[in-house]
């Protein structure tokens, strides 16, 4: 009964990685989740990383980039209207407002546009221990509850 269990174990840890294996093609692109309705696509450049985020119902994109420094990911999301960063670092990954400098939404109209209830659940949402491809998902799938109701045509 043992080697049956065993067995089983390991056919479905085989499934699970298959599945993951395919949600990410050979360009780097990364796939929609399983409710499809997102998709990330690869804008790389030499300098730096970052990708397209566009909703299936939504004419809006987002622009996410990636900087690293010491350790620490930094995510930072953007549309004309809209701005968060989410940073990947020894305590977890979580959103937080982009610092004051590196701002280019003005934040009366971010005030308006934000929802500060998510964004406080954002904190923490994940451990450290997630990939880059992990963590757009999580961001494609997490950014919509930042956004107040108002101001939801943005993703939809």
């Amino acid at each position: 009964m043992k080697k049956i269990d065993c067995l089983l174990g390991r056919v479905v840890l085989i499934f699970v990685f298959i599945i993951i294996t395919f949600h990410t093609n050979v360009r780097g692109e990364v796939s929609a989740s399983s409710n499809n309705n997102f998709s990330i696509t690869s804008n790389n450049t030499i300098n730096s990383s970052g990708w397209n985020l566009n909703y299936s119902a939504s004419e809006n994109g987002f622009k996410i980039t990636l900087l690293e420094n010491k350790g620490e990911k930094v995510f930072t999301v953007r549309s004309k209207f809209f701005e968060i960063a989410y940073v990947l670092n020894k305590n977890g990954f979580g959103a937080r407002m982009i610092k004051g400098g590196q701002a280019e939404v003005p934040a009366q109209i971010l005030n308006q546009i934000l929802n500060e209830d998510a964004l406080k659940q954002q904190k923490i949402i994940s451990d450290a221990s997630i990939n880059d491809e992990t963590a757009l998902n999580l961001i494609a799938s997490y950014l919509p509850d930042l956004i107040n109701i108002n101001y939801k045509h943005l993703v939809r």
